[in-house]
This record gives C-alpha cells, sequence and structure tokens, in this order.
C-alpha cells in the first residue's frame, strides 16, 4: 500500500486499474494489480530520469517506493491461506 498514491490518484484502486473517472462504473472490468506487473512497471521506471518515472509511475497511481518486504509478505500471506 505505500506505493499507491490513495483517492485521489488517477488509478486510486489498491487491487485493481481502474481510471477514478470509471470508479462507479461496475459493470468493466480492469486489469489487477499484481505484484509481478507493478514490480515490472517500478523497474521500467528505474531507468527513466527523474521526472520521466514520475510521470510513468503517476500514470498507474504509484509512487517511486523499492518495498522489500513485499517479496516475504507475499509469500507469508498465501502460506496463511
Amino acid at each position: 500500500m505505500a506505493l499507491i498514491r490513495g483517492v485521489k490518484a488517477n488509478y486510486p484502486c489498491p487491487i485493481c486499474l481502474v481510471p477514478k473517472e470509471d470508479l462507479s462504473n461496475l459493470s468493466n472490468t480492469y486489469e489487477l494489480r499484481t505484484t509481478a506487473g507493478m514490480q515490472g512497471i517500478w523497474s521500467a521506471a528505474q531507468e527513466m530520469n527523474a521526472t520521466q518515472r514520475e510521470q510513468h509511475l503517476r500514470e498507474y497511481g504509484l509512487r517511486d517506493v523499492q518495498v522489500a518486504i513485499n517479496h516475504f509478505y507475499y509469500q507469508f500471506y498465501f502460506v496463511l491461506c
């Protein structure tokens, strides 16, 4: 959750990539925010300059924060489920 920009972001949902203007439209389906997908977006942004990186991450409602515990957390979460 530390990476997500929040309710004022272009993509405020922590589960999927629904644009903020479509939040009330429940008939559509959108791409899920998967760990692999978000890490790919974040990794691609790391190869950009600071301005481009910020713009690229903002397009997905993300922040430029590397969260090292994500890998451990998801492994632990799936063991519990």
